[in-house]
């Protein structure tokens, strides 16, 4: 089946070869043959991996009623549908696709095989299948083709890019999927625009794919046909030879089933002898040659039927083989008789549009060769004047051809130029998409961790400070007591003035309670972290700010009494008073 479905569209080249091949597979697709009964129950008991090889395996185009058919498939399909069967959901898709294109088979909701295969695309994309996902668009391509929806330069393009895409993933895969006829169709695309080069590669891999099978005998015939021209085409007779022998092999041992199938078999053993003859011919193996052309020109006029046009072209080209053989071994006799069958054909097929234009050309020479041989020199002189006016006819069209196919290509290149730049912009345009999302990622993430480290400091500043506040608190009240307790002490040696002993003590006590210069540092560092620059303010703006006025400045700020800072400091209260006053006065003048 994977074989035989295939989209196909019209040659320039080697057309009568392909056409037949074409009939073969419409009589080969509609042949009455047996086809195995479908078993339900047994397809939805299979695993999926069995299911999947079972659909790729049905012959579906055995199925010459189209209801059987869709109620084989449909009922396949609902049952990949329930069990979740999503790769045979997509390999029946793309059978139903082909199926739908080649026979009068409708689709449910109205659907066209470009859009079964569209949906498989989706299908494969959603669920990860990326071998189903190339078939799906690769086929489609095709068919937007067929159905004139792409410009022959735009398929130019998408037949480059699918071929990647096979390329990508391995030719191998695609097995299942007829790869070869994919191969096969593209690289006729690019033999009809002249990329001979490019054609051969795509065709000598479809090549490592083709089956020598009734099945895949078209694909196989027709890859091989095209390698075989691409090498006579490069003056390589004896690889050209190679190919055509492969084919005449093929066709010599096919086991043959049905009438159509006989007469394509025919129509190759026939063309493929016609070749080989014309390919020996080449390399001057005149006798070699004389056998191959005879066996061939016998094939038609014994195998193929006399009265259809086609038999009647066949007939020509195996003539334009074998008279030119006849003629350089001087069987002049045969030559005649094989002239004027040619003259009949062409007489019968020309004025109906028939007979290809410029393929009376060779008639034309040979019948020229044959009259001077004869002595005719003037049937001779008109033969060459008719062959001489369709050769610059020839010229000029080949001309032509090849000037519209560089045209062709021209366009082709010159889109895919376009495309590509357009999908560079995208590109660019995705870049810079993403690199202003790194960069915005980058700033959210630097303000973030700033944001963290500033509020990690922020806090450890609160417990410093917190802390400095408690040390300095405690501090403070520690001053306090220490006041009162001077304050109290100085009571006591007032009531004790008499005893000297007594009032010494006492002084002593009361000068252990004063602040000493290492207290004032150790202050003066707590001060500063709880009221930081608070100091360095006052001195910038008061900068003969003595040290007792800066120390009054400090108490001052903890908010403690005249009498608390007097005791702290050593001092009585006045002179807290005065320290307090000649700052106020500094103060007023400032400002």
């Amino acid at each position: 089946m994977r074989n035989c479905l295939i989209f196909v569209y019209p040659f320039k080249k080697l057309f009568l070869k392909y056409i037949i091949s074409v009939l073969f597979v419409c009589y080969f697709s509609n042949s009455l043959l047996a086809y195995p009964s479908f078993n339900e129950a047994s397809f939805r008991s299979m695993s999926s991996s069995e299911r999947y090889r079972y659909v790729h395996d049905y012959p579906f185009w055995k199925v010459d009623d189209v209801t059987k058919l869709s109620t084989i498939l449909s009922r396949m399909a609902r049952i990949a549908t329930v069990s979740n069967d999503y790769q045979t959901q997509l390999a029946l898709k793309y059978y139903i696709s082909l199926v739908t294109g080649k026979s009068t088979l409708k689709i449910s909701n109205g659907k066209s095989p470009n859009d079964v295969l569209i949906d498989m695309r989706k299908l494969a994309i959603q669920k990860g299948y990326e071998v189903e996902e190339v078939v799906a668009l690769c086929y489609l391509t095709n068919s937007l083709y067929l159905g004139q929806k792409l410009s022959k330069e735009q398929y130019y393009v998408d037949v480059q890019h699918c071929f990647e895409q096979l390329q990508r993933v391995g030719f191998e895969k695609f097995r299942d999927y007829n790869v070869a006829g994919l191969l096969f169709n593209f690289g006729k695309c690019l033999w009809d625009l002249g990329d001979f080069d490019k054609a051969y590669q795509y065709l000598s891999i479809a090549e490592r794919f083709i089956e020598p099978t009734i099945e895949g005998g078209f694909h196989y015939t027709q890859v091989l046909s095209y390698l075989q021209t691409y090498w006579k085409d490069k003056k390589d007779y004896d690889k050209s030879i190679f190919y055509a022998k492969k084919i005449l092999h093929f066709h010599q041992n096919l086991h043959i089933e049905t009438p159509e199938q006989r007469y394509w078999n025919h129509f190759w053993l026939n063309f493929s002898s016609i070749d080989i003859a014309s390919l020996l011919i080449e390399q001057g193996k005149i006798k070699e040659g004389e056998f191959y052309a005879n066996k061939g020109y016998q094939l038609i006029k014994t195998q193929l039927s006399l009265d259809s046009t086609v038999s009647k072209q066949a007939e020509f080209d195996a003539l334009m083989v074998l008279i030119p053989i006849k003629l350089k071994l001087g069987k002049i006799d045969e030559v005649k008789v094989l002239l004027e069958r040619a003259n009949i054909i062409k007489n019968d097929l020309s004025p109906k549009g028939l007979l290809d234009y410029f393929k009376p050309l060779r008639f034309y020479k040979y019948s020229s060769e044959y009259q001077e041989k004869q002595g005719n020199f003037a049937s001779a002189l008109r033969f060459t004047h008719l062959a001489q006016v369709l050769q610059d006819s020839l010229n000029r069209h080949n001309d032509a051809q090849k000037l519209s196919q560089m045209q062709l290509r021209y366009e082709a290149e010159k889109y895919a130029e376009h495309l590509k730049m357009i999908e560079n912009e995208k590109q660019l345009q995705q870049y810079l998409r993403n690199a202003i999302l790194v960069i915005l990622l980058l700033v959210v993430t630097f303000g973030f961790i700033s944001l963290r480290r500033l509020h990690s400091k922020h806090r450890q500043k609160e417990e410093e400070l917190n802390l400095a506040k408690y040390d300095l608190n405690s501090l403070t009240q520690h001053f306090r007591k220490m006041s009162e307790l001077v304050e109290n002490l100085r009571i006591e040696n007032e009531k004790l003035i008499t005893n000297s002993t007594h009032k010494e003590y006492l002084e002593q006590l009361i000068s252990s309670t004063i602040l000493t210069d290492d207290d004032w540092t150790n202050f003066k560092v707590m001060f500063e972290k709880v009221h930081p620059g608070y100091i360095q303010v006052q001195k910038e703006k008061y900068p003969d700010l003595t040290n007792a006025e800066t120390r009054l400045l400090m108490l001052e700020k903890l908010d403690l009494s005249a009498q608390e800072m007097a005791n702290m400091i050593g001092v009585n209260k006045n002179t807290i008073h005065q320290t307090r006053l000649r700052l106020r006065r500094k103060t007023s003048d400032r400002v």
